[in-house]
């Protein structure tokens, strides 16, 4: 039996197509073996094509990914930089007017989550993503040190790698961590702060109102709003000296904090015990209130007394007058404050006491305190001619000097006597 090549025709056909392709076409093994062939050959191509286009798929799945992803962030950026200049020309449209507290506070809520807490929130994300990180470097690289440098087959300078690198990430690790803490704190404090403004309805608020609303005691947000103020993240906020009140605006603060000094200066000049008054005070306080209480007792008793009292608040007025003038004085005039003027009242207040009873007893009291003021008055004016007779003989004493010394000093005379020159015409 002649020899048959599976894909080649025998040498026996001489070349001709038609015998080679009837020899095969008649050979039912041949044809079998050739499809089998074929069909292998075939799902080795569609295999090879599928696992080419398998990466390729996925590696345009990821570019449209990474493409969506991009263009939102960008849409974001760009929303964000539109709302921002949308509040840049509002700002500058009503720079004029007088801000309401409600958009006040939305703009300081605003300024908040856009600024301090979006700064510590991308510090917590980039915290916490570098940590997460080199934490799981650090970790694989601790346990390659303690599997050994035997196990994995490598030498002692190759293994010294896993030890330096752990080394390095430990510290990356923690110093990231640290950072995502710091991160995640300051977010919760600025979001705190957000809910205080929001909980609070006017420019001036109770704190308990705001510790109601939110939750937090009244301790917390006294400390948190403390260090708000003074890192200058809430301008123009004032808390109160009781800490019990919370000032949105500055002047209200001002205004409410000198109405609280002026209060406290009354009340402890009101506590303080009054200073002791010299005797010199004294005497004059004492003769003030004698000549107000001689005002108001006139009227009230007969005309004749009404009389009497007003010459005795003329005598009383000018040697307190006096007095005041010349303090030395004083002691001449203890026994007129500290016995005749009490003894005055004392009388008055007796007749007045009498009302408008015409008994033979009260017209005899009456006649009496009459008698007794006329009395007094003479007295009183005595007293003030016998100062100033005193005030006299002092001035007389002081001129005769004076006249002494310019005699003896050549000065009584002419002016060219004095002076020893002459009048030239």
């Amino acid at each position: 039996m002649p020899y048959s090549h599976p894909y080649k025709s025998n040498s026996s056909d001489n070349g001709n197509p038609q015998q080679s392709h009837a020899s095969e076409s008649g050979n039912p093994k041949y044809a079998r073996d050739f499809q089998n062939r074929a069909e292998a050959w075939a799902h080795r191509k569609d295999h090879r094509t599928s696992n080419l286009n398998d990466p390729m798929d996925h590696f345009v799945d990821r570019v449209v990914d990474i493409g969506t992803n991009v263009g939102a962030g960008v849409m974001d950026v760009l929303s964000d930089a539109l709302s921002s200049a949308g509040d840049a020309i509002s700002r500058w449209a009503n720079r004029d007017r007088e801000l309401t507290f409600p958009e006040w506070r939305a703009r300081m809520d605003r300024k908040i989550q856009n600024g301090a807490q979006g700064s510590n929130l991308a510090m917590a994300i980039v915290g916490g993503f570098f940590a997460c990180s080199f934490g799981i470097s650090a970790l694989v690289m601790f346990i390659l040190s303690a599997v050994g440098p035997g196990a994995l087959h490598l030498s002692d300078m190759q293994f010294m790698t896993f030890p330096i690198l752990m080394a390095v990430f430990t510290p990356l690790t923690v110093g990231f961590a640290f950072m995502t803490v710091f991160g995640i704190r300051g977010y919760r404090y600025y979001g705190r702060l957000r809910a205080y403004l929001r909980a609070a309805h006017d420019w001036v608020c109770r704190l308990p109102a705001i510790a109601r609303a939110t939750g937090h005691s009244e301790a917390q947000i006294r400390r948190e709003l403390t260090k708000a103020i003074a890192d200058g993240k809430l301008p123009d906020t004032f808390l109160s000296e009781d800490g019990q009140t919370v000032f949105f605006k500055e002047e209200l603060y001002r205004a409410e904090h000198a109405q609280s000094s002026h209060q406290e200066e009354q009340s402890r000049q009101e506590q303080e015990p009054p200073k002791p008054l010299g005797p010199m005070e004294e005497f004059l306080k004492e003769g003030q209130e004698f000549l107000l209480y001689l005002k108001d007792c006139k009227g009230r008793l007969d005309p004749t007394v009404d009389e009497e009292l007003e010459e005795m608040d003329k005598n009383c007025a000018v040697i307190l007058g006096f007095v005041h003038n010349h303090p030395e004085q004083l002691n001449r005039v203890r026994r007129f404050s500290e016995y005749y003027l009490p003894t005055t009242r004392k009388l008055l207040d007796t007749a007045q006491g009498l009302g408008t009873v015409d008994g033979e007893n009260a017209q005899t009291i009456r006649r009496d305190i009459t008698g007794i003021l006329h009395t007094l008055n003479s007295a009183y004016a005595k007293l003030y001619d016998t100062l100033l007779q005193d005030v006299s003989l002092d001035v007389s004493t002081e001129i005769d000097t004076l006249e002494t010394m310019l005699r003896q000093d050549g000065l009584t005379g002419g002016f060219a006597n004095d002076f020893g020159a002459s009048v030239s015409r």
